[in-house]
């Protein structure tokens, strides 16, 4: 085969965030005691990828699986840096250029630190992937383009589980993905790792992971889970990772199989599952990226045809079947195989093809390999062929037909073509008798306490050596009291005996009282193949008698065999009392107890003393049902399961009787509290909840709430404002609430000014709601009343003001002065007065007039007396008689009079 020029991929020059990522995993390995090396394995793109990109150490985290608690930093500094070579090196021409780095350092993972059931992760996060993906979408994001970062991932198991040191190290050693791949041309590669602790492997595909940022390294460091996937460039998926027919696969065992139809660089990921007796214990992500080139040489599969040695021509092509009795001789139990090559006829390939052959197993696992001939491999020379003998020996490899490939390879690039012929085998081992038993089977039934002791005797008629051994099925024969010894053996001949004492209080029959045993007598023949010879045992023991305990309760007096009481329901701060009791015809020693199905009974203050004795046993259970012990929006029926057991009999038959208490538990009994509200101003009455007053009355009101209830205590009640509405929105009342133990008390209070009035509306409408509650468990009441308010503005009219117009300040103390407001009334008689009750009033104040001031004047005009009081006195002291004007002014209006004044 001649090397050929391939297409070479363009290098590109990129930032440290530029694309670099082939793929790789982490590693674990346990050393010793709680140390741990951590492994990173990185695949770097030593042809796209930027020198500043190869990362002199990383800094991977740990986070427990359960809540993605952070754990540990690692730091994890490079230590080895090697290339990755071609399965077939001379098809190298520079396509692929990968280097393996390895990031490693030693960390303590302490058993008192990581011993979560659920276990950890370590992850790593890294931008980015290659640039020139063709099923990913991966550009450069700081250009505004679609990422694709990888987080490498593991996941861990706890390092003690079970209080006990849980020593695991995850797979490893996986091989690199070192060659690319042709359009139409099967591509294979076996990707499996290795697990030094022999736990099983299982493969499959998953979608690659994306980083969660396009920082190539995120400032904060690694982040816990969830981790986004890459996104497909459309038509690809995960179900279609290649478009290849068939597309990319993998085998459980982790080999990988692909034919391409396109060409470009694919990324894909694996998954790796962990198994340690059949349960799973970790996982480890690998990614990485395939290469198909359109330019690879075209090449013919090699041809392989096999014959019978007693065959004049090789006519077997695909499928052959040979067989050979135990006669034949060494040299004669073969087949010959025929290999050729169509590209040993080629110019361009200078008519030679160097081709070898393999031998695999098929449907089983064996190292087969030793029935090739020493030389494997030739190189065809203008269409020449190569023959080889393939033999067999004279013990088959399976007990029966067999069959192996035999596989031809040539050397084409990226990957050697092959073709195989399948041949199946069956030779007839060498003559061998079966070994037999003299003995004949046993079927047996004994009585408890007995000790037997059964012979055996295997004979083997060629005199070969003879394995005997006991194999129970389902159990353990020492822990039934079986006993198996060989008692004497020589070459064809064996003699053992089984012994059983059946004593039940040494031995437990409580839960298996059948029992088969298989004796297997194996000769050791030339072949070592299986011809077992097998006596069988089946044992049975038969217990003495036990009566059952049986369990009882006063609940029950009339029906002593029911076993489940649904007692009517108890109601909160209730008593619930009964006694149970348990007897044993037997007179063995018995418990009784009791316990909470669905819940802990020691959470509920329940009293029942656990009593023990022999064959009869009593004792009382009494439950207060407190409400602060008891949330019935968790939990209002309860199942108490009350428990007679006798299991410490001879045979330790572990005998109940139980008896289950259904009770449902129902609120307290409660009467509602009461509230009454009184007016506290005897001139602002209250009635049918209502008030009526003008505006300038201090409305007070008193608020007094009564509960009835005092078992075990007094309800605990409080008074509320729980609503404030009006035409216009209260403020400025004064409430604070009220409590108290079967009693509490407050008041309300309210002040309003003109400010309540708006939009010229004086008159406003209110309705306060007041409520009393009480604290009954889960069944509080209340009493709930409104109180509805009118508050009016005070009226004010000048219509009816009928001020004075004459005074005689002449010292008979009638009329002496000008008033309009607190004038004494004089009796008439003695003096005339100015309206009918003997005083003279101004109008009221209110929101809308006020009165502001009055001013007197001379018939100059000069003024003589001012005054802003409502009950201004002017006794025109110093004035002459006559006639005098004044303004009365309003904040609304003013009002103009005259005046006479006559001594």
């Amino acid at each position: 085969m001649k090397r050929i020029l391939l297409v070479v991929l363009c290098f590109l020059t990129l930032p440290v965030a530029a694309s670099h990522i082939v793929g790789g995993e982490f590693e674990i390995i346990h050393l010793e005691q709680s140390e741990y090396r951590v492994n990173l394995i990185l695949y770097f793109d030593e042809l796209n990828g930027n020198a500043g990109a190869r990362d002199p150490n990383v800094t991977a985290r740990i986070f427990r699986k359960r809540d993605n608690v952070f754990m540990t930093d690692i730091f994890l500094p490079i230590s080895n840096q090697t290339p990755v070579t071609y399965t077939q090196p001379a098809c190298s021409n520079g396509e692929i250029v990968t280097s393996k780095l390895i990031y490693a350092n030693t960390i303590t993972l302490s058993p008192t630190i990581y011993d979560d059931p659920q276990g950890y992760y370590i992850v790593w996060e890294r931008c980015c992937r290659n640039y020139n993906i063709t099923n990913v979408f991966s550009s450069d994001p700081q250009f505004g383009g679609a990422y694709a970062g990888q987080t490498f991932y593991l996941e861990f198991p706890p390092v003690v589980m079970n209080g006990q040191p849980f020593i695991n190290s995850t797979p490893q050693l996986f091989p690199p993905l070192n060659d690319y791949a042709c359009p139409n041309r099967p591509y294979y590669v076996d990707f499996a790792g290795s697990d030094i602790d022999g736990d099983s492997l299982v493969y499959s595909l998953a979608t690659p992971l994306n980083t969660k940022s396009s920082d190539a390294l995120p400032p904060s460091g690694p982040r816990p889970r969830p981790y986004p996937e890459i996104s497909w460039r459309p038509p690809f998926n995960f179900r279609n990772v290649m478009g290849g027919t068939p597309d990319l696969k993998i085998s459980d065992s982790g080999f990988i199989t692909v034919t391409p139809t396109v060409s470009g660089l694919f990324v894909f990921a694996v998954k790796c599952e962990e198994f340690r007796n059949g349960i799973k214990i970790g996982e480890v992500r690998r990614d990485f990226q395939m290469l198909v080139l359109t330019s690879c040489p075209v090449a013919e599969p090699p041809q392989i045809k096999g014959k019978k040695l007693t065959d004049a021509d090789y006519t077997y092509d695909n499928t052959m079947s040979v067989s050979f009795s135990n006669t034949v001789m060494d040299d004669s139990r073969c087949i010959e195989v025929q290999v050729s090559d169509a590209d040993a006829l080629k110019a361009d390939q200078n008519f030679n093809e160097k081709i070898k052959i393999k031998a695999i197993p098929l449907g089983f696992k064996k190292d087969v390999t030793g029935i090739l001939p020493e030389i494997t491999e030739a190189t065809l020379i203008n269409g020449s062929t190569k023959e080889f003998r393939i033999c067999f020996d004279a013990c088959p490899l399976l007990n029966g037909p067999f069959q192996v490939g035999i596989v031809a390879y040539d050397d084409a690039c990226s990957l050697p073509l092959s073709d195989t012929l399948k041949v199946t085998v069956n030779i007839e081992p060498p003559t061998n008798a079966k070994p037999f038993f003299t003995t004949p089977n046993v079927t047996a039934l004994i009585q408890e306490g007995d000790n037997i002791t059964w012979d055996i005797e295997a004979i083997d008629p060629d005199g070969d050596q003879l394995i005997v051994g006991l194999i129970p099925v389902g159990f353990s024969p020492q822990q039934a009291g079986m006993k198996f010894s060989i008692v004497h053996q020589e070459n064809g001949k064996v003699s053992a005996k089984l012994v059983w004492d059946a004593k039940c209080d040494v031995y437990d029959f409580t839960k298996k009282t059948n029992f088969e045993l298989w004796v297997i007598a194996e000769d050791v023949d030339g072949c070592n193949l299986a011809n077992p010879a097998i006596m069988k045992f089946n044992l049975s023991i038969k217990l003495p008698g036990n009566f059952k305990p049986i369990i009882d309760s006063d609940l029950i007096p009339d029906d002593p065999q029911k076993r489940e009481v649904r007692h009517s329901a108890k109601k909160l701060y209730d008593t619930f009392s009964f006694n149970v009791t348990g007897s044993d015809l037997d007179n063995d020693f018995i418990v009784l107890d009791v316990r909470g199905i669905g819940f802990d009974i020691n959470a509920y203050d329940i009293k029942f003393d656990r009593v023990e004795g022999n064959g009869a046993v009593a004792s009382q259970f009494n439950w207060s049902l407190d409400c602060k012990k008891i949330d019935l929006n968790k939990q209002d029926v309860f199942n108490l399961q009350f428990i007679v057991v006798d299991n410490v009999n001879k045979c330790r038959f572990n005998n109940r009787d139980t008896l289950d208490v259904i009770v449902k538990i129902e609120p307290a009994l409660n009467t509602k509290p009461l509230l009454e509200i009184k007016s506290l101003v005897a001139t602002i009455p209250m009635l049918n909840n209502a008030i009526t007053t003008n505006l300038g009355n201090q409305i007070e009101m008193g608020l007094y709430g009564t509960d009835f209830d005092n078992i075990p205590t007094k309800d605990h009640i409080k008074i509320d404002l729980i609503d404030a509405r009006g035409s216009v929105p209260p403020i400025g009342y004064i409430f604070a609430s009220g409590e108290g133990d079967g009693f509490a008390e407050t008041t309300f209070t309210w002040n309003p000014d003109c400010s309540i009035f708006l939009d010229n509306n004086f008159e406003n409408d209110y309705r306060f709601t007041f409520r009393v509650f009480d604290n009954r468990c889960f069944n509080v009441m209340a009493d709930t009343v409104a109180i509805d308010i009118i508050i009016k503005d005070v009226e004010s009219n000048l219509t009816t003001f009928l001020p004075a117009n004459i005074i005689t300040p002449n010292g008979d103390n009638c009329n002496d002065y000008f008033a309009m407001e607190g004038i004494d009334a004089i009796p008439v008689g003695e003096c005339v007065t100015q309206d009918a009750d003997g005083i003279v009033r101004l109008p009221k104040d209110n929101c809308i007039r006020k009165f502001a001031f009055i001013r007197i004047y001379n018939r100059w005009g000069n003024k003589v007396f001012e005054s802003n009081q409502r009950n201004f006195r002017w006794d025109a002291k110093g004035e002459p008689n006559g006639v005098y004007y004044y303004t009365l002014h309003f904040t609304d209006k003013e009002y103009k009079g005259s005046l006479t004044v006559r001594f």
